[in-house]
């Protein structure tokens, strides 16, 4: 039991400290990056954020939803990405907390920045925009809100109907980047799935 809330503990302070610093390095290089690019591309980067939060609120669900009998099953098999999937099934509570939680947060704060300079960039560019700021402000602060909302509503309910499939995939994405760079991410052994 002292244990688990040993390991509890320490997890907890990595997250703390690994999100500030991802949070911190996140906001910086987008703020350094947004002061030089177009309008234009600035709301394609929006739109990126955005769509990154609902893709990994995907997988943090999912996780928490998928069952782990069909995925032991292919692993059994010696199917490719089978163990990570078991894996991430495995320590769903720690998927679900960084998918949703530290990427999900950090992408709703880096979107709400990069509205923020949006909304700087046009009443530079358009002067005569000035007299309706806070309506302009309000405006495209609700609708990265209500995208970002009605993304992760959806997302949820994707993610419950469809998490042995969604988890299948993720398995193998990550048998991929761990075959690709030489790095055991999951602890699954070569002869399980890789």
């Amino acid at each position: 039991m002292g244990n688990k809330k040993k390991r509890s503990y320490k997890y907890l302070i990595v997250v703390l400290i690994g999100t500030f610093f991802i949070a911190a390095l996140l906001g910086s290089g987008a703020e350094t990056i947004l002061r030089y690019m177009p309008l234009s591309l600035a709301w394609i980067l929006l739109v990126f954020v955005i769509v990154v939060g609902i893709v990994f609120d995907v997988l943090g669900v999912a996780a928490a939803a998928a069952d782990e009998a069909p995925h032991n099953a292919r692993a059994a098999k010696k199917i490719f990405g089978a163990r990570q999937s078991v894996h991430l099934i495995k320590r769903a509570d720690r998927v679900s907390n960084f998918a949703c939680d530290i990427i999900g947060d950090i992408t709703g704060t880096l979107s709400g920045a990069i509205g923020a300079t949006i909304i700087m960039s046009l009443l530079s560019s358009y002067p005569e925009l000035s007299k309706w700021q806070i309506l302009l402000n309000v405006l495209i602060l609700a609708l990265i809100a209500s995208c970002t909302v009605t993304g992760k509503a959806w997302a949820k309910t994707f993610a419950i109907n469809e998490a042995n499939t969604i988890l299948d995939y993720a398995g193998r994405l990550v048998a991929g980047f761990e075959k690709v760079t030489r790095l055991n991410l999951t602890g699954a052994t070569k002869r399980g799935g890789k």
